[in-house]
């Protein structure tokens, strides 16, 4: 220690030495110079001072640019998002919109996000109210412009000076949801299916040895009937008759689900199927006091299975009929429609309660004291046997059912 001392003494010393005679001699210099020490010593200091606070604006510029490229990076980050972005302050004031938003709804910057929707004031509660006095995440579904189905994201933070604010991000779900939709319906129409399947399956193992011991009786009960000290159970006989009849028509219902063969069916004309049955549907109105309009229109010929059309016409006609009062007119008509051969049946009833509509076609289900609920559930098999497509339109006025046939085969 002592040591460094005597070096360090050493070295002022000898500094003094050396840089006093040079600063006198400098200092005379300028004396002859006409320049004042002080002088110069003020611009030196001057300059030093200049210099500094040069360096010190140079780092702050470099601050200031380092700052806007991070805050150029963190735009295009949040522009290239697919979801729109919007950055809330707590008076719902728009901060910062991305490009998205721009595009969607206009150029908003500087303007209440409220008034986006046309509105002066913000929404009955708001979740956004809610995201600033939470500190969690807020995610809701919300149907917006366009009727295009939205998943808003409400992420609330602080900025660096401690200003509250809240990201809204809003991702497009529409086209997510019509994916769900239509997969929900797929899975219902395969549990429709297998359970079509399923009666085909008990009808075609009971049905054939149900009808023949039934055949049997029933002949019998014609011929017991028959005898003169039995004549006063004649409405007996036949009410078990008629029954065996209704029995025996429940079972021809099952074979049409058991029948999984593609149609025997060849290229003919609809109209002429109908015209075959007209008498038979004419005679029904007239027994039930009621009126049929058939209006056979220019259609194609097209790949039909006579039986089962013919089955299916009848269905629906006598399901119509029974759905009309008194003096009601049942309309039927055919003509073609793009790529279709249309056949549509009209009736003037009160129409199909709305709880019912979706269970159309569902087999055992009737709203008939008597029915089987197999008659409409055979008309939907038989149109899909011949890639046709059941629709219809149900109001307080009347309900019309329309089967589309294609023009064309399918294969």
């Amino acid at each position: 220690m002592k040591e460094r001392k005597l070096s360090d003494y050493t070295f002022i010393v000898f500094g003094g030495i050396i840089f006093g005679p040079l600063l006198f001699l400098f200092h005379l210099w300028l004396d002859n110079m006409n320049v004042s020490f002080e002088f110069l010593a003020s611009m030196t200091f001057g300059g030093i001072i200049a210099n500094f606070l040069r360096k010190r604006f140079d780092k702050q510029r470099e601050r200031e640019e380092a700052i806007k490229e991070e805050q150029k990076r963190l735009n295009d980050l949040l522009n290239s998002l697919p979801a729109i972005v919007i950055l809330l302050e707590e008076n719902y004031k728009v901060r910062f919109a991305n490009r998205n938003y721009s595009r969607k709804f206009g150029e908003n910057k500087g303007e209440f996000c409220y008034e986006v929707a046309g509105k002066k004031s913000p929404c009955d509660h708001c979740l956004i109210e809610k995201a600033f006095q939470g500190d969690s995440p807020l995610v809701n579904e919300e149907l917006l412009f366009d009727d295009r189905i939205y998943e808003t994201i409400l992420l609330p933070f602080r900025d660096v000076d401690g200003t509250k604010l809240v990201i809204k991000t809003l991702y497009d779900i529409t086209e997510r949801k019509e994916a769900e939709k239509e997969l929900s319906l797929l899975h219902s129409e395969m549990v429709h299916l297998e359970r079509m399947n399923l009666v085909g399956q008990m009808a075609a193992g009971i049905a054939h040895e149900i009808r023949n011991p039934m055949t049997t009786v029933r002949g019998y009960l014609q011929l017991i009937g028959l005898r003169p000290e039995l004549q006063s159970y004649g409405s007996t006989f036949e009410l078990m008759i008629e029954e065996l009849d209704r029995a025996n028509s429940i079972i021809t219902d099952f074979l049409s689900f058991a029948k999984n063969s593609p149609t025997d069916g060849r290229y003919q004309n609809i109209n002429d199927i109908l015209r075959h049955l007209y008498p038979l549907l004419e005679a029904d109105t007239v027994t039930q006091n009621k009126r049929m309009l058939f209006e056979a229109g220019e259609t194609s010929d097209i790949l039909l299975d006579a039986k089962e059309i013919s089955q299916l016409v009848l269905n629906l006609c006598r399901n119509s009929l029974e759905a009309m009062q008194v003096g009601g007119t049942l309309k039927i008509r055919t003509y073609n429609e793009d790529e279709h051969v249309v056949f549509s049946i009209e009736d003037e009833g009160c129409g199909i309660p709305a709880e019912n509509l979706e269970r159309l076609g569902t087999p055992f289900f009737t709203t008939k004291e008597n029915g089987t609920g197999l008659g409409l559930a055979t008309c939907y098999r038989i149109a899909e046997r011949h890639n046709a497509r059941i629709d219809f339109t149900s109001g307080s006025s009347g309900t019309t059912f329309f089967i589309y046939f294609p023009r064309h085969a399918v294969s």
